[in-house]
């Protein structure tokens, strides 16, 4: 007995070791993260970077304004993008009232907002003449109260009632718009403009819309804003060989139901543009369209409300006349049909072959850049 204790003893000390070693959880060596290893070996730098502006604006075709964004929007999802829209005081309540829709998708699905103004906002050009009065202190609140309150259709007058303008757009969308434009040719109407939008949250302006980057400074600032650069657009164009302009306006969305389908066809002319890109950097693309383009053709709907011409040269005096004749003509189906087939081939092309961004992956761009160059998109923006 007293020799079996201690046996029985060992082979239970054996055993307790042997379940201790099963039970007890062994620490293994960190797991080398081959998924991040291989987008990191897959992230390259782009030949360009694309940015699909769409210009929201139509105030009189709501309905069918409201169903071009959404359209957008599964076009951009479906590819893997965002676009950047650029909406008005205006748009974003008429929205807010018939198609709430629109708004919800905009922030769920992650697109980019900015900001623009249409007549009769005294900001755009021709309807600025009380702005030319005003000294610098009275300017600088003017703009202010044009970008806080609402802005009246009938009399370019401000409605004190509801917000509107960049305020309005940004509480609506829950964000401030990236990009906000001046579009007034005296430089001291749009410094102040500029610098209260910088105020109000804004990064990024325009001071040209399809090209004027200087290749080896691509990105400046003007007011404390980030100039949008664009090397060149896919947006319009003349046919080749020739220098068409006026009643054949070349916007390539013109051309979709014609002959000349293939010379306008707009992914074809990225892929030209960039065989011919020969700076050392990536190109700034902008593909700029207008929400109205797809479904109507020729001048804005609202154009005789605010102009004596669909050329907009003569800009009218209020009160405004909200019921003038409709200076656009609706297109046919098939017209729009090759306007969106078109349009897609195009986004696809950009996903594919470049990298789309927005105004806000620029901003972030341009701040990690160095003095002349552009930083590595892979490392600041991450693999596409």
């Amino acid at each position: 007995m007293p020799r079996i204790f201690p046996l029985c003893l060992f082979l239970f000390a054996l055993a307790l070791a042997a379940c201790t070693e099963a039970s007890t959880p062994t620490t293994e060596p960190a797991a080398t993260p081959t998924a991040t290893l291989a987008i990191a070996q897959t992230c390259v730098d782009p030949a360009a970077f694309v940015t699909f502006v769409v210009n929201v604006h139509d105030t009189v075709h709501v309905d069918e304004s409201a169903a071009t964004i959404l359209h957008l929007a599964d076009i951009f999802e479906r590819h893997g993008v965002h676009g950047d829209f650029y909406l008005t005081g205006p748009m974003v309540q008429l929205y807010s009232e018939q198609h709430p829709e629109v708004i919800d998708r905009l922030k769920s699905s992650g697109m980019t907002i900015s900001y623009h103004v249409r007549p009769p906002h005294p900001l755009y050009a021709g309807f600025d003449s009380q702005l030319k009065r005003l000294s610098d202190s009275q300017l600088a609140q003017t703009l202010r109260d044009y970008e806080t309150y609402g802005l009246d259709l009938r009399t370019g007058g401000l409605d004190r009632s509801r917000p509107g303008g960049y305020a309005a757009v940004a509480a609506a969308l829950g964000t401030n718009p990236v990009t906000a434009a001046a579009p007034n040719g005296d430089q001291r109407i749009k410094d102040a403009a500029l610098r209260n939008y910088a105020a109000m949250g804004a990064k990024m302006t325009i001071l040209y819309h399809e090209t004027g980057t200087k290749p080896e400074k691509p990105f400046e600032y003007v007011d404390g804003l980030l100039v949008r650069p664009s090397d060149f657009s896919i947006t319009r164009w003349p046919m080749p060989g020739t220098t068409s302009k006026g009643d054949k306006d070349p916007f390539w969305w013109n051309f979709m139901s014609s002959p000349h389908a293939a010379e306008y066809n707009p992914a074809a002319k990225l892929q030209a543009e960039m065989a011919n890109w020969e700076y050392g950097r990536p190109a700034f693309v902008t593909s700029l369209i207008h929400e109205n383009n797809f479904y109507r053709s020729g001048a804005e709907a609202w154009t005789l409300s605010y102009f004596a011409d669909t050329e907009k040269a003569t800009p009218l005096s209020p009160p405004y006349d909200l019921n003038a004749r409709d200076a656009s003509k609706p297109r046919s189906q098939a017209d729009q049909d090759a306007i969106w087939a078109a349009y897609e081939q195009l986004v696809a092309t950009a996903a594919e072959q470049y990298r789309v961004v927005t105004s806000a992956d620029i901003v972030a761009l341009a701040a990690a850049s160095p003095a002349g160059q552009v930083a590595s998109a892979c490392a600041v923006l991450g693999p596409k």
